[in-house]
C-alpha cells in the first residue's frame, strides 16, 4: 500500500495499550495496533527504500527485522511494564555478533517524532577511535563535522563524560570528544506533517545531508571491528 500517514487513533491505542499493561487488553487490540501502527511503518518503509538504499546499498530492508515490537523484552531490564507507547524503524547493515552498528532511525513517541542517524550503543572500542579519528582530523570526520555544522534543526545526542577525554582538544571538537555514544537526531512536536504523511520528502531530504555523518559513523565501526586506526 502507498504509504498515507499515520493515524491519530493508532498512536493513542499505542499509549492505551501501556496504560492498560495487560496481556487480555493487547490480545484483544493486536489486529488493530497491526493495522493502525506496524503497517503504516511498513508502508513508509517502502516508500523509503530506494532512497535510502542510494545512501547505503548494504542496509537491511525487511521490515521484520527493522520495525519494534510493541511486547517489551523484559527479562534484563527493572522496568517490568509489558508494552511500549513508542515505535520506531531502522535503516541498518546486516548485525554482527554485537549490535553496536550505526544506523538510521525514524521514531514516533507519545509527544513527538523524529529522525536522525547514530549508534544504538557504541563500544568502548568504537568511541577510542572515534577519538582518534577526530583528533588527527581525519577527511571523514571533518566531511560529517560539516554536514552537522550545516543542519542547526539537528543536534548530537548521547551522555557526556563528567570529565574531558580530550581537553587540550579544540573547543569545537569537544561535543564529538566526549560522548559515551552518539548520534545526530532531529525531534518535532507538530503531528500535523506525521498524519497527512507530508513530512515524507523533507525527511528524506534531511538524511541525505546526514550521509556523511553515518557514513562518518561507519568507517569508525569498520576501524574498530578490524582492530586498528585506518
Amino acid at each position: 500500500m502507498a504509504f498515507s500517514g499515520f493515524r491519530p487513533e493508532g498512536l493513542d491505542l499505542l499509549i492505551e495499550n501501556r496504560l492498560m499493561n495487560s496481556k487480555p487488553y493487547y490480545e484483544a487490540h493486536k489486529d488493530a495496533l497491526k493495522r493502525l501502527v506496524q503497517q503504516p511503518m511498513v508502508d513508509l518503509i517502502a516508500e523509503m527504500s530506494d532512497a535510502m538504499r542510494e545512501i547505503d546499498p548494504l542496509f537491511v530492508l525487511v521490515p521484520s527485522r527493522m520495525i519494534s515490537r510493541v511486547r517489551r523484552d523484559t527479562r534484563y531490564t527493572r522496568d517490568k511494564t509489558l508494552y511500549r507507547d513508542h515505535v520506531w524503524c531502522t535503516f541498518g547493515r546486516p548485525k554482527g555478533e554485537r549490535d553496536s552498528r550505526p544506523c538510521y532511525y525514524f521514531e514516533i513517541l507519545p509527544d513527538s517524532w523524529g529522525y536522525g542517524a547514530g549508534y544504538y550503543k557504541a563500544t568502548p572500542g568504537e568511541l577510542a577511535v572515534l577519538r582518534e579519528f577526530v583528533l588527527r582530523e581525519d577527511r571523514r570526520f571533518l566531511s560529517a563535522f560539516a554536514a552537522v555544522r550545516d543542519l542547526p534543526e539537528f543536534s548530537l545526542y548521547g551522555e557526556e563524560f563528567k570529565r574531558p577525554k580530550c581537553p587540550d582538544a579544540r573547543a569545537e571538537y569537544q561535543p564529538w570528544l566526549n560522548k559515551k555514544n552518539i548520534g545526530l537526531s532531529y525531534s518535532c512536536s507538530d503531528f500535523q506533517p506525521l498524519f497527512s504523511g507530508t513530512f515524507v520528502e523533507r525527511m528524506l531530504q534531511d538524511l541525505r545531508a546526514v550521509a556523511p555523518f553515518y557514513h562518518f559513523l561507519c568507517a569508525v565501526h569498520e576501524a574498530a571491528e578490524g582492530g586498528a586506526v585506518r
